[in-house]
């Protein structure tokens, strides 16, 4: 894996930890903030419910804007979103306002559902062949991590009997950690190495075997051709469907001609 894909990856870790955290903590401090917001079960499930249905429909909408903005402009709309929505619900939870609250966690939603989906393509962009299913394993391992992170600052703030705001706050906070790791991807989406990618993209020049080898400068291009190649006589790497192409060429082996009969 080359340095600068590590640090993409790094990147789509960092930047839904804010999410990550927010969405962990409804369950633990349910007791609390219903006795905060005063509210009934009946009105905790409404509340729960109209999260999930923006959550539904956000993924939706991020695709359309994705495919508009880009990845990056659409990226950090998303994980601006998220840093909002979980600093609304630290005012509301303070102020004990539970419209506040609704409106913290529809803005949350809306950002939540579209960040994961700005990773993916991310990921789809950077990492080709048997580097994805690895790079989405270390994705899930480390969201399952940082989602751990909610219910220890819970039970930290209950046992200390501090703010109730405070792990709201926390999320916020790591948003917006979260938005300054992303502005590094801004730049590093600029930069030659995300122009090397975009010329063995699948996507743009047919199959995978057939567009890594469409740049000689493309770090992940050299990568393939230094694990499926062989040395010739002179000691050069040639592609394994080069060999063969130079073989047939010594033997006089010409490709068929294919004609077209006369109707």
């Amino acid at each position: 894996m080359h340095m600068v894909q590590a640090a993409v990856l790094v990147i789509v870790v960092m930047m839904s930890w804010g999410k990550r955290m927010g969405s962990s903590l409804m369950s633990p401090l349910k007791s609390t903030l219903k006795h905060e917001l005063d509210i009934n079960n009946t009105q905790w499930a409404s509340l729960i419910s109209m999260v999930w249905v923006v959550g539904t429909i956000s993924p939706f909408i991020a695709g359309l804007l994705l495919d508009i903005m880009g990845a990056p402009l659409a990226g950090a709309v998303a994980i601006i979103l998220i840093l909002l929505g979980n600093g609304v619900c630290a005012i509301a939870v303070g102020a004990r306002k539970l419209s506040i609250f609704l409106a913290g966690r529809a803005i949350y939603s809306l950002g939540g559902g579209a960040v994961f989906l700005v990773g993916e393509v991310i990921l789809l962009k950077w990492f080709k062949g048997r580097q994805l299913p690895v790079a989405f394993g270390c994705i899930s391992t480390m969201g399952g991590l940082m989602a751990f992170s909610g219910p220890a600052t819970v039970s930290a703030v209950l046992v200390n009997n501090e703010n109730i705001t405070v792990p709201f706050w926390l999320a916020t906070g790591l948003s917006a950690f979260g938005l300054l790791c992303f502005g590094v991807y801004g730049i590093i989406h600029r930069s030659h190495y995300a122009q090397d990618i975009e010329l063995v993209d699948p996507l743009a020049h047919g199959s995978d075997t057939e567009s890594e080898f469409e740049s000689a400068r493309s770090f992940s291009s050299k990568q393939y051709i230094d694990e499926h190649s062989v040395d010739d006589c002179e000691g050069k790497k040639l592609p394994v469907f080069d060999l063969f192409s130079t073989a047939d060429s010594a033997m006089g082996i010409s490709p068929p001609s294919i004609t077209r009969s006369a109707e």
